[in-house]
């Protein structure tokens, strides 16, 4: 007989790992995607084309980035070593929401480093407000709900 709730294989102290690691990537997102809105409205940043600012940036796409492949590996031990996660309905939307994510951000980290400071209007912006979009249209809450 199967319970409703499935069994947690990655976690620590009995707590599961994947809700706890998650939220750290979206947040390092959000505040990425706050930071380029920051420096695409302001005059003083954009006369003087503050590289510092971008740097910052980076940091945070990176900090997002690490959590985001920490949470994805955690995600994958929980779903290979449970089945009742693979039978989850929004499993492949969510799946494909994350990837997404993940690869427009690597996309716009490139950039950065590549370009630098210039990469930020628009493509950037661009770049980490389509992600935002794409954070907040996948259904994570349901995925989190089955750790509850």
């Amino acid at each position: 007989m199967t319970s409703g709730k499935p069994r947690i294989t990655a976690q620590i102290a009995g707590r599961a790992l994947h809700p706890l690691l998650r939220p750290f990537a979206v947040g390092y997102f959000f505040t990425a995607c706050a930071a380029d809105l920051v420096y695409t409205q302001a005059s003083v940043f954009v006369r003087h084309s503050v590289p510092k600012f971008a740097d910052i940036t980076e940091w945070l796409l990176i900090a997002g980035l690490v959590m985001a492949v920490l949470a994805t590996v955690v995600a994958l031990i929980d779903l290979l070593g449970e089945r009742q996660f693979r039978t989850l309905p929004d499993l492949r939307m969510y799946a494909a929401g994350s990837a997404l994510v993940m690869a427009l951000e690597v996309y716009n980290l490139y950039l950065r480093q590549s370009v630098g400071a210039d990469a930020i209007t628009p493509t950037g912006l661009v770049l980490s407000l389509a992600a935002s979009i794409v954070l907040l249209a996948t259904p994570w809450q349901n995925w989190a709900r089955m750790y509850r």
